[in-house]
């Protein structure tokens, strides 16, 4: 049996009329695949140094603005700041850049000894970015297994079609690449924290003095543009809403139940399933730009 643990970079409160939500590159670290599993002395000694390190904000910007650079320059995805595709490698490359310069190459590979994975997925529709612990003996005190992902859904969002600035860690982001660059610093912290201390919360102190003294952060959350704010600032539709769309030639009205990637709609059916208010709804999964306020 095996239990995960999940960390990841929340949505800020959006301001009206948004909806209310709660590689190369780097240089060569000769101990990496060196290292034991688990090693308590070595983690013992990262502690010390991640709780006492700081950097003067000059160096944090020119380390991230490097990282920037670097980043367009070796990416075979990323082409532009705003770019319209994004790998796994990229945010492989990405993270190992910070490591090598924030922490001296030290992180990562105390990491992979024990299981490292990376990821970017396009079903996160509300979190920017998660770093998943897994305990696959059920032993907390047993090797884990790292995962960090990013969302591609929030990043393609922002920046594209709502005219409005994002702010991610309480930084402002002039472009997507800024905006990944400060999501993937948020779940390099988690992964920092759940390395060395196996616990972590980033509305706690420990997190957020970490994120400030090496990244500059000064808040743990996003406004990436969620597809709940996109619904609504595009096709002015909410939960709750009654809305038409077609199905096999028909024309259905239901009311919005969820916003994800689509739109879960609720058609009142008494072959449905029954719901807490005593009704039989069949649930349709429809794309926001196929609704018709009803």
């Amino acid at each position: 049996m095996s239990r995960a643990t999940r960390n990841s970079l929340p949505q800020a409160a959006p301001s009206s009329p948004s909806p209310t939500t709660n590689l190369s590159g780097c240089r060569a670290n000769p101990f990496r695949g060196k290292i034991a599993p688990r090693d308590r002395k070595l983690l013992g000694k990262l502690a010390g140094e991640v709780a006492l390190r700081t950097f003067p904000a000059s160096q944090i910007a020119s380390w991230q603005q490097e990282i920037h650079e670097q980043t367009l320059r070796l990416s075979r995805s990323i082409d532009q700041p705003n770019f319209t595709k994004v790998g796994r490698d990229d945010l492989v490359r990405m993270i190992r850049m910070y490591d090598d310069l924030f922490f001296d190459g030290k992180i990562l590979p105390v990491a992979e000894a024990e299981g490292l994975s990376f990821g970017i997925s396009s079903r996160m529709t509300r979190i920017a970015g998660k770093m998943v612990t897994h305990y696959p003996t059920g032993d907390h005190n047993a090797p884990r297994k790292f995962e960090l992902i990013l969302s591609s859904t929030l990043l393609f969002q922002t920046f594209e079609d709502e005219g409005r600035p994002a702010e991610v860690t309480g930084r402002l982001c002039r472009d997507r690449l800024e905006a990944m660059q400060r999501v993937a610093e948020h779940e390099f912290v988690h992964l920092i924290e759940m390395l060395i201390w196996n616990d972590g919360n980033c509305s706690e102190a420990r997190f957020q003095s970490i994120a400030n003294r090496y990244f500059g952060h000064t808040d743990y959350r996003h406004d990436l543009i969620t597809q709940r704010e996109r619904a609504f600032s595009k096709f002015n539709i909410r939960v709750g809403d009654r809305v038409s769309f077609h199905h096999e030639r028909r024309t259905l009205t239901g009311r919005v139940n969820r916003i994800t990637r689509r739109a879960t709609i609720l058609v009142q059916d008494n072959n449905g399933d029954r719901f807490s208010d005593g009704q039989r709804y069949l649930r349709f999964y429809v794309p926001l730009e196929k609704l018709t306020k009803a």
